[in-house]
């Protein structure tokens, strides 16, 4: 597995890493360099869906679809949380943003772009599990909702 070499705090897996600059998204197996997932806890999906990163963010995801690439962002917080984040205590109040802003992007985001898919787990040591799942699957990712698959204890 490679991580890149800009990302901080990054997840320890079992098995062989390597730091490597990558295009986009912060970690890619060596078996599948066309699946990249782009990690982030709930504060930093925030950020980057809201107005002022979002064109950035829109920027990635194009760039990994010009390079054929498939883009997974998984976000270490489960959905529920996510979707009421205006209530949770490490969040900051500052955030001006509503979950309904937040998520509009996340739909409009989905609605035009075919190579990406975000998912939701809760916490850093279920992300580590799935991540490694998703490099492990031979591709299934593309041919599945990966969330759906999340909840019903599939993936």
């Amino acid at each position: 597995m490679f991580v890149d070499t800009r990302e901080r705090n990054w997840l320890r897996f079992n098995m062989p890493t390597e730091l490597k600059t990558l295009k986009f998204g912060d970690y890619t197996s060596s078996l599948d360099d066309k699946c990249y997932v782009e990690r982030k806890s709930l504060s930093d999906f925030i950020s980057t869906l809201s107005i002022k990163n979002f064109n950035r963010f829109k920027a990635e995801i194009e760039k990994a679809k010009s390079n054929n690439s498939y883009l997974i962002v998984i976000i270490e917080e489960k959905l529920s949380n996510a979707m009421s984040f205006p209530y949770l205590p490490h969040i900051s109040k500052n955030i001006k943003a509503s979950p309904e802003y937040i998520f509009h992007n996340v739909r409009l985001l989905l609605q035009n772009y075919d190579n990406l898919q975000f998912l939701f787990v809760d916490g850093r040591d279920e992300m580590k599990r799935v991540i490694q799942g998703i490099f492990s699957s031979e591709q299934f990712y593309k041919n599945i909702d990966l969330q759906l698959a999340y909840d019903l204890k599939i993936l």
